[in-house]
């Protein structure tokens, strides 16, 4: 029987009621950001909250766009403020167009019995020639980040048992990042992860530390 996964929206985790740590409060509590830090002092604590809030709501007013895309379901043309999440959504669209071959699960959210974590992946889809299928999540800031390796290789170990149910006799998958950058003025750049092992015990530290910093 499937687990029953659910988020609140602080992002707290429950699979079949028992709390599961998240996977992105794992990595963003246990992993400094330097540039974020300096960027905070420059601006002042209430100016940058401002602005995170700002990117964040963008952030997600793109997934949401891009999950559209995906689905099927047309988008209504988008101008004036919204103009950057307009570019963006194009950039999306012209990549899922050229390399997506087929949809599994969209915004599908994935848990580790084991280790006790979950989250929740943009997509899973099988690119054009491929016979393994791909786990794509989707950046709309301006950066690309090293520990993003340790984020989808934790969804990559809790997808692999759920492979079967889509169809694949393989229990491997591909991962990556696909950066769609904010005021998008060239194409979507898809961004593979390889060291499967590496980045998922980069993870399991993470995930370690965070839990002993709460005990």
């Amino acid at each position: 029987m499937p687990a029953t996964i659910t988020r609140s929206e602080g992002h707290l985790y429950t699979v079949n009621g028992v709390p599961y740590d998240g996977v992105t409060s794992v990595i963003g509590s246990v992993i400094r950001k330097p540039g974020l830090e300096k960027w905070i002092g420059q601006l002042g604590n209430a100016e940058a909250e401002r602005q995170r809030d700002a990117a964040a709501s963008h952030g997600t007013l793109v997934h949401a766009l891009a999950a559209l895309v995906v689905e099927g379901v047309p988008s209504i043309p988008m101008g004036g403020e919204d103009a950057p999440a307009q570019a963006q959504l194009n950039a999306f669209t012209d990549w899922y167009e050229e390399h997506v071959g087929e949809v599994y699960a969209v915004e599908l959210m994935v848990a580790h019995d084991g280790y006790r974590y979950a989250g929740a992946l943009d997509f899973l889809v099988r690119f054009h020639g491929d016979r393994v299928p791909t786990l794509v999540d989707v950046k709309s800031g301006k950066a690309l980040f090293p520990e993003m390796r340790a984020q989808t290789a934790s969804y990559r170990e809790a997808t692999l048992p759920l492979l079967r149910g889509y169809g694949f006799t393989k229990k491997t998958c591909r991962r990556g990042i696909l950066h769609v950058p904010m005021d998008a003025d060239g194409p979507a750049r898809f961004y593979e992860h390889k060291n499967h092992q590496a980045d998922f015990q980069a993870f399991l530290s993470c995930l370690f530390l965070y839990r002993w910093l709460k005990s």
